[in-house]
């Protein structure tokens, strides 16, 4: 690492850092490994959890903020995804090149390819790829992101960077795999594949009286909680869970799954993987990446209630070989995603930007 990166200045953007969802995680890791402590960062929410009317207000304030400080650092990085992120960040990237600021974006998108695909037309789809480009650094977090940008952005500007986490001191020797406790973390909808876990828990609770999910997340959709409040022996949902509270849930479930129709590169696979959890993916997005099935995991196709009953049955049986996946999974988090990496990473694309 360069030994003047202290002396590179800059501003990032995202969503607040107290929102529910998985780049604001992402963004509190970094912080949590210092990052700040090696270059000179100021990070602006520029979107919270709320009402239409809270969210507008949080943009226009983070605007304000952006368009005050922004002379005063070297490089904007954008946290982007789909949708109304991209509207929102396409002005602080317009922004940043209304004042000759290096522009670093991240693209954190899972369905950015439905976006640009079937949500872009004509004039904004080709402004999108304008902006893009204009920029001096676009990172991806999975080989799936890269190769679809590759048609869109200057393959030189792109590079992989996927997302990691801090690993827990835990020594998951202690962990008890004869529960067969189920976790989900994450927004509680259909695009995570809720009904298809639903239909599957459903199935094979006569068979296993003793499984029980945990759905650990924000309600997106009110009418799961009709659903979930029906079988309390068998799911529960606690809500929205970190710190503390979400180590407890990874260390007493043996199990975790999360079915989702599409991804970028959750972080709650790795971090299950870190705790020696069996886990279960959708095969989508950057998931598809994370791990070798039956190795590490269990790999399965999406929005399909069948392949979730066979894939949590194959688990469900058999304590061993929950074990057997929870250690490998802990073995590959350690090798491939620890958020060290991402740190000298990240350094290393804004020293080459600002060419020191």
């Amino acid at each position: 690492m360069n030994k003047d990166s202290k002396n590179i200045k800059v501003l990032m953007i995202g969503p607040d850092r107290s929102v529910q969802g998985g780049v604001s995680g992402v963004i509190n890791n970094l912080y949590e490994a210092g990052l700040d402590q090696k270059i000179a960062l100021r990070y602006i929410g520029t979107m919270v959890d709320g009402s239409k009317f809270r969210k507008l207000i949080k943009a226009i304030q983070a605007y304000i903020k952006v368009s005050m400080c922004i002379k005063d650092y070297d490089i904007l990085h954008v946290n982007v995804a789909a949708d109304a992120s991209y509207y929102r960040k396409s002005l602080f990237m317009k922004l940043a090149l209304k004042h000759k600021k290096r522009l670093v974006i991240h693209q954190h998108g899972g369905d950015i390819n439905r976006f640009y695909g079937n949500n872009l037309k004509g004039a904004k789809r080709d402004e999108m790829v304008k902006l893009f480009n204009a920029c001096d650094k676009f990172i991806v977090l999975t080989k799936a992101q890269y190769d679809f940008f590759r048609h869109i952005v200057d393959k030189e500007k792109l590079c992989i960077l996927p997302n990691t986490i801090k690993i827990p001191d835990y020594d998951i020797s202690s962990k008890d795999y004869s529960n067969r406790n189920i976790l989900f973390l994450g927004r509680i909808c259909k695009d995570k594949g809720i009904n298809e876990l639903l239909e599957a828990v459903n199935s094979l609770k006569n068979k296993y009286p003793d499984l029980h999910l945990t759905l650990a997340g924000r309600f997106e959709e009110p009418e799961f909680r009709e659903k979930i409040a029906a079988d309390p022996k068998h799911i529960s949902a606690p809500g929205w869970i970190t710190g503390s509270a979400k180590e407890e849930l990874l260390k007493s479930h043996s199990i975790f799954i999360l079915p989702s129709y599409f991804e970028g590169m959750p972080l709650s696979p790795i971090e299950s993987m870190a705790y020696g959890c069996a886990t279960i993916v959708t095969k989508v997005g950057g998931m598809q990446y994370m791990l070798e099935d039956q190795k590490e995991g269990l790999m399965i196709q999406s929005k399909n209630a069948t392949a979730i009953e066979n894939a949590l049955d194959q688990v469900l049986s058999n304590e061993n070989y929950r074990k057997q996946l929870g250690h490998a999974g802990r073995i590959l988090s350690e090798k491939k995603y620890n958020i060290n990496k991402t740190v000298d990473g990240l350094v290393s694309i804004y020293s080459s930007v600002i060419k020191i």
